[in-house]
């Protein structure tokens, strides 16, 4: 197994995905070609994260009651213990985009104060950048049986991964990796972040999510936070090449601010200073759209 894409299927990937954020994160993203990747654990809300954690261990512990093969209900203790033993510690990073481009809640999550915008790139570009990186692109799963299937699939992955491997003559380092759960730490630190209470579900998120990362890894870095030092990854846009002249952006839309033709001006002239708003352009120009949300911060 080596990602998670044989576990969730994604959908058709939208031709636009809409990335909110504020004025600073506009203007990193344009001048530097990278977008913020965060910290799993350092995400807004923990819940999703032991939401997974929960239906990984409930269907780790129906197996071991209901089995009676005593080799593969000894396999299922070790991951069990491997998950009781801590899985936060692997570096894994998210970022996340919305299929729905003009959105209230996603403006007061990640709007600022006022003077937001949600850039819409191109889907196909994610899905392409992802792979640059060995990350993936994947739509958030909000319904409970169906996350309860993923984790059914994923929990019998790992299980006949780590059962073939428990006949092999193992030497070390290899062995104990093995009788530690194997892959279950590292690849349900990439599954947890895919999934998302229903609540959540007018969001229409999909998220790219990395690979295990080391603290050491090129571009792996850390940024002030609101209580606390936040480690993320500064995920490359520049280096994919577009397949078929697709643009890397489509859509900018301007989110609530007192003045929004104003910031329309602004933002022509900064696409047209980054050369994406001439139809030479890859894709063709981008679009600037004012939000439709009536909605006042300020």
């Amino acid at each position: 197994m080596t990602d998670i894409l044989s576990i969730i299927q994604p959908q058709q990937i939208p031709d636009t995905l809409y990335h909110y954020t504020t004025q600073a994160g506009l203007l990193g993203i344009l001048q530097n070609d990278e977008i913020w990747a965060t910290h799993t654990q350092y995400l807004n809300d923990q819940r999703e994260y032991r939401h997974a954690l929960k239906l990984v261990r409930d269907e780790i512990q129906k197996r071991k009651s209901n089995t009676t093969d005593s080799e593969e209900k000894a396999v299922l203790g070790e991951m069990y213990s491997a998950i009781i033993a801590g899985v936060e510690f692997i570096n894994i990073c998210v970022c996340s985009f919305s299929e729905v481009g003009d959105s209230l809640s996603q403006w007061r999550a990640y709007g600022g104060t006022a003077g937001g915008f949600a850039i819409g790139f191109h889907g196909g570009f994610l899905a392409n950048a992802a792979k640059t990186q060995n990350a993936f692109l994947v739509p958030c799963v909000y319904e409970l049986d169906q996350q309860r299937n993923i984790i059914e699939k994923f929990v019998d992955m790992v299980l006949h991964e780590n059962l073939a491997h428990r006949g092999v003559e193992e030497s070390g380092d290899d062995d104990d990796f093995w009788r530690h759960g194997g892959n279950l730490r590292p690849f349900l630190n990439q599954i947890a972040p895919a999934m998302k209470d229903p609540s959540f579900r007018e969001e229409e998120e999909w998220r790219i999510i990395s690979r295990p990362l080391m603290c050491t890894t090129e571009r792996f870095a850390y940024r002030q936070g609101k209580s606390t030092i936040v480690p993320y990854f500064r995920f490359p846009l520049s280096k994919t090449a577009n397949e078929a002249g697709q643009p890397t952006i489509r859509e900018v839309v301007i989110g609530p601010t007192p003045d929004p033709h104003l910031s329309e001006r602004s933002m022509r002239s900064l696409l047209t200073s980054h050369r994406l708003t001439s139809h030479s352009a890859p894709g063709g120009p981008v679009t600037v759209r004012i939000s439709d949300v009536p909605y006042r911060n300020w």
